[in-house]
């Protein structure tokens, strides 16, 4: 499987501790797959922007792209259906969210 096929769709990332709002653990969380580099992938969850605005005090209006290295990722989850026309699966659907 490869990542840049799966860009503008879900997946669930277990990862790094900017998404869990500064825990001590890693958590699952829902992003949606917004680019794709050699060093990591760009994200893209309303929640982590939620997050990060509270904690900072600031107001989130839109979601926020996040920079996630891959060193820092511990597990990507994502469908292996094939799918028509870039439409999302049931399973990581949004509207399913």
């Amino acid at each position: 499987m490869q990542l840049a096929k799966l860009i503008h769709r879900k997946i669930v990332v277990l990862g790094p501790k900017l998404l869990d709002g500064g825990k001590d653990h890693d958590k699952l969380e829902t992003v949606t797959l917004v680019g794709v580099e050699p060093a990591g992938i760009w994200i893209e969850s309303k929640e982590a922007s939620n997050r990060i605005a509270d904690k900072f005090r600031v107001r989130s209006a839109t979601p926020s792209a996040f920079f996630i290295p891959f060193a820092q990722i511990v597990t990507i989850l994502a469908s292996n259906e094939a799918t028509g026309a870039g439409e999302t699966t049931p399973a990581i659907d949004e509207k399913a969210a």
